[in-house]
């Protein structure tokens, strides 16, 4: 990604890093989407997009059999994603595209960083295998809408924020959704699981999760600002936990 941007764009080393942490944590935003992300950002002549990073969800069928990394298409060949740049907005209007005889939903965030627009994700989504969505499935896709939504106004990644990308939340491992003040909203049965291991009796939906999980930790645990149990502290959950995930 780097030498795409720094040979094809006008970002500078700043622009770059923020996009650095958005690649480093997309993979959330795809598995809850069920889709394919490209991010697409304009040459420098601002005539062309260039496709700087790709990925392939891994909770439903890709949208991409090729690599698309590198990719040079012009201005007004998408015209979603011009629309999502010039106008700041994520983009849905449209039909499906065919694509080798499978239906593909697209969508346009823009990449928002100090109320510039950096570029845009192209979200694909396989139509093929969709059918009709169950709570657990409603949930993601309600959480990868909030998810895109603070995308384009800026507030995600979070900055000064170094990521381990093998340590970055996967769906499949359990997915909780709370409210702003850290109660529980709906929790996967993956997740549900997971609490049970630790001794939870109970369901969570209702619950507070910092005090839970807070109270079902080792004595003597220690936590992070990334621990699930940084709201029993007194501290607001991040934005992150509020809409998405947590």
């Amino acid at each position: 990604m780097n030498e795409l941007v720094r040979q094809h764009t006008a970002l500078d080393d700043s622009d770059l890093e923020w996009l650095h942490l958005l690649v480093s944590e997309w993979q959330l935003l795809s598995d809850l989407s069920f889709a394919d992300l490209v991010l697409w950002v304009p040459t420098r002549d601002g005539t062309r997009y260039v496709s700087v990073a790709q990925m392939r969800p891994n909770t439903g069928p890709t949208s991409y059999q090729d690599d698309m990394v590198g990719h040079l298409v012009p201005r007004g060949r998408r015209p979603m994603l011009d629309a999502a740049l010039d106008e700041g907005r994520i983009v849905r209007e449209g039909d499906p595209e065919w694509r080798e005889e499978v239906p593909v939903r697209v969508e346009s965030i823009p990449v928002r960083r100090d109320g510039r627009v950096l570029g845009v994700i192209a979200r694909n989504t396989n139509l093929l295998t969709v059918r009709t969505p169950s709570r657990l499935e409603l949930t993601y896709l309600q959480s990868a809408s909030d998810l895109a939504q603070m995308i384009a106004a800026g507030s995600f990644p979070f900055p000064n924020q170094q990521v381990d990308m093998d340590a970055s939340p996967r769906v499949g491992d359990g997915l909780i959704r709370l409210d702003g003040d850290g109660i529980v909203q709906y929790a996967s049965p993956n997740a549900l699981s997971a609490y049970h291991r630790m001794g939870l009796a109970t369901d969570l939906v209702g619950q507070p999760l910092g005090v839970t999980t807070a109270e079902l930790a080792p004595p003597g645990a220690r936590w992070t600002r990334r621990s699930p149990s940084w709201p029993a502290a007194g501290r607001r959950a991040s934005s992150r936990s509020r809409r998405g995930t947590g």
